[in-house]
This record gives structure tokens, C-alpha cells and sequence, in this order.
């Protein structure tokens, strides 16, 4: 039997794992390098800011975002040649980087609700990808990554508003008939790469004690025009920056229809008007 190759696998399922692409000090030293931010106060970059006294885990560790604007860490996390390495050979050209994030999800923390990153990155042409860095061993138990394998070739579909204790968002896609949810255990160390327009989220940590914490970067296609304001500056992967033109938030978006006795994906509207339909 011929062994599928990590870009036959990327393909078919929309993620890839590079197994052990940090090792365990480069692991120590990010966590060290996340948490002081944390306590710090989040230096800027947490998402409405550090309240240590909230009763939400999320409230006392929120994500971070976009802190390689000014973290030389994240900045070379984000544009580190491992990554590129991988990412090149997955995407067939040299990518460009757009965006840092740190997830803490803390014991009794939410997860978040199945979307695509794409939805957010609007690139034009092509789509964007992930480089999803675990920095503690994930499971079930502590809300790993929950993926829809083979959704990566859809195009961006019509999300519905959500009201949940399992996520902290606030909209969620459908899993479209014939797709089905597979968990992402992962060891800390391991990368998975995942297309833009995969299906995925997480469930809560139901762990009394264990964190989950990640280290994620978004990249776009090299052949990409424009992406969301929000992502700008844009950068090579050596660390320049590279002038793109800015998409509108939003877009068209599908859902699934009874045609002819068929269902079939039916492109309208926009991602607001989707949401303001329910």
C-alpha cells in the first residue's frame, strides 16, 4: 500500500499534522514567553483586556490577538522556516503572513462553534491557512480541535446565529449532509495546517486542571490579490511587508437547497443578510 503524502493528505482532508515541528524547549520557552504576557496584562494585545477576578475563564485568560505587531516572538513564530517549509509545500508557492493568535483555554473555558477561517480573511483570489501550534498535549478532555474533514473545497457558507454554553461565540456553520465532525488529538509540539475553508471549532475544556493552550498564525495563497483591512500590514515570510489590496468584510456566502429533489449549494447574499435572516 503506498503511503499518502502530507499534501495528498492536506487535499483530501483540508489539514495535515506535522508531528514534533517544535520541540519540547521551544514549547517551555512560548508558554513562559504567553503566559508572562498574560500577567502582564496581556501587553496590549488581550482581547478586552485581563480581569483576573472574572468568574469566565475566558475573562481571566483571553486570547491574544495579533501580537506579532509588536512581539518579536510572534513575529518569529509566525514567519518561522519550519512553518514556511511546510506551507510551501502544501500550498505549491511561498505564502504571506497575516495574523497571530494565542488561545489559553483555561480548565471550565468555552470552545468555539464550527466556522471558516475564510469568512474573516476574505482573500481574493484563493483562501487562507492555518498553522495551528499545540503548546500542551490536546484531547477531548481539554477541547482539542474539532475539524470537518473534506469541507475545505466548499465555499464560504452562510453562518446562523448560535446561542450556547459551549462556545463564546455567537454564530456557528451547519455541518452540511454527508460531512461528518472528527476530533484533532495532538501531542505539544505538533503543528496542523488547515485550509481556510475547512469546517472547524472546539467544545469546551472539561478538564478540572489542564490548559489548552495554542499558538496559531494565518497565512494567505501567494497568489492572493487582497485580504480583510484587519489583517493588514501583510508580510513575506522573510519578515518584509507586502502591499495587498483590502477586501469588504463579508461577502456572499451558500446554502444548501432542495432543487429537483437534489440538495444543492446555492450561492446569495451576504454573510450579514444571512444573519439578520434568522
Amino acid at each position: 500500500m503506498t503511503a499518502v503524502s502530507p499534501k495528498e493528505e492536506f487535499q483530501t482532508q483540508g489539514y495535515v499534522i506535522a508531528r514534533g515541528l517544535f520541540n519540547a524547549e521551544e514549547v517551555t520557552s512560548l508558554l513562559g514567553h504567553y503566559m508572562d504576557m498574560r500577567d502582564r496584562g496581556g501587553d496590549g494585545y488581550a482581547e478586552g483586556g485581563v480581569d483576573v477576578n472574572h468568574p469566565d475563564p475566558l475573562k481571566r485568560y483571553p486570547r491574544l490577538l495579533q501580537p506579532h505587531r509588536g512581539d518579536q516572538t510572534s513575529l518569529d513564530f509566525m514567519t518561522e522556516p519550519r512553518i514556511n517549509v511546510w506551507l510551501t509545500e502544501l500550498l505549491g508557492r511561498e505564502p504571506y503572513a497575516v495574523q497571530t493568535m494565542v488561545y489559553f483555554k483555561p480548565p471550565g473555558a468555552k470552545g468555539q462553534a464550527l466556522h471558516q477561517d475564510q469568512r474573516y480573511l476574505c482573500v481574493e483570489p484563493g483562501t487562507c491557512i492555518a498553522a495551528w501550534l499545540a503548546l500542551d498535549d490536546t484531547d477531548e478532555e481539554n477541547g482539542c480541535l474539532t475539524v470537518v474533514p473534506g469541507t475545505q473545497d466548499l465555499p464560504m457558507l452562510c453562518p446562523i446565529p448560535l446561542q450556547s454554553d459551549q462556545s463564546f461565540t455567537t454564530e456557528t456553520v451547519p455541518v452540511p449532509d454527508g460531512f461528518s465532525e472528527a476530533k484533532v488529538p495532538m501531542k505539544a509540539g505538533d503543528v496542523v495546517f488547515f485550509n481556510g475553508s475547512l469546517i472547524h471549532g472546539s467544545y469546551p475544556n472539561q478538564s478540572p486542571t489542564r490548559f489548552r493552550r495554542i499558538v496559531v498564525g494565518h497565512y494567505i495563497v501567494g497568489e492572493a490579490e487582497a485580504v480583510s483591512q484587519y489583517y493588514h500590514p501583510v508580510y513575506r515570510m522573510d519578515g518584509t511587508k507586502a502591499e495587498l489590496r483590502s477586501t469588504d468584510y463579508g461577502g456572499p456566502c451558500g446554502v444548501f437547497v432542495e432543487r429537483d429533489g437534489e440538495r444543492v449549494l446555492e450561492m446569495s447574499g451576504s454573510v450579514e443578510e444571512a444573519l439578520k435572516a434568522h
